[in-house]
């Protein structure tokens, strides 16, 4: 559900004023977040979900491991 802002927001930090104009791309969120579905629609609000996903998937896989691992340790331990 994140990803929608995280890209509105990288967006809107990485904008840059236009040299000959000096106008800023995006006015703000909403300009920004409409700018994006009417050039790349809906699906592009979720451009880098791979990396999202990339990142995420093996943090979650390694946290679940630890978390089964050190409750079986405790358990035998302490004979629950």
């Amino acid at each position: 559900f994140s990803m929608p802002f995280d890209l509105i927001k990288s967006r809107l930090m990485a904008q840059k004023p236009d040299p000959i104009s000096g106008k800023m791309p995006y006015s703000g969120v909403v300009d920004c977040a409409a700018s994006i579905l009417k050039s790349d629609g809906p699906l592009g609000l979720f451009s880098g979900f791979s990396a999202y996903y990339g990142r995420c998937a093996p943090h979650a896989m390694i946290v679940l491991l630890c978390t089964e691992s050190i409750t079986s340790g405790y358990r035998k331990a302490w004979g629950y």
